[in-house]
């Protein structure tokens, strides 16, 4: 019966052993998989400080945080002893893109008009932005009483 209650007690502590073993004081950072962001730009974002306690629930709170940046498509933490390493893929930059078949706006025009709304060559590829811009240019079409327009993006 002894043995019984102290393998009850150990199957009762180890959740918070487990809790104890990811939780750590962290003596120094680092980050994996930059390309075009700086560390300072990360560092700058990130919740998180030299010295803090950090556990499970505050690693995921630094992830959502970065992701809200919307710099990255993909974050992990780990740890290394006391070093805390945030490996990041960052979203792909535009290099150029290119207006096709236009004919009623002027380009000129119509690529500062994208440029205000996030699409410029440099900027961070993101989707939404893409999808926004689609409906912009069907809009700006609209106005001019060209309903018959098609905006595909490739």
């Amino acid at each position: 019966m002894n043995k019984r209650r102290i393998l009850v007690a150990l199957c009762l502590l180890l959740p918070l052993s487990a809790i104890a073993q990811v939780q750590f004081v962290v003596r120094d950072m680092r980050v994996e998989g930059l390309q075009r962001i700086s560390e300072g730009t990360v560092f700058n974002y990130l919740p998180v400080n030299i010295g803090d306690r950090v556990d499970q629930v505050r690693i995921q709170e630094a992830i959502r945080t970065l992701y809200g940046q919307g710099l990255f498509d993909d974050i992990e933490m780990r740890r290394d002893g006391d070093t805390l390493i945030i490996a990041v893929r960052e979203r792909p930059s535009i290099e150029s893109f290119e207006i096709e078949g236009n004919k009623d706006i002027k380009t000129e025009d119509l690529m500062e008009s994208l440029r205000s709304v996030g699409l410029a060559q440099g900027r961070t590829f993101d989707r939404s932005v893409l999808e926004e811009v689609s409906g912009f240019l069907r809009e700006q079409y609209y106005d001019r009483g060209k309903y018959g327009v098609s905006v595909n993006t490739s």
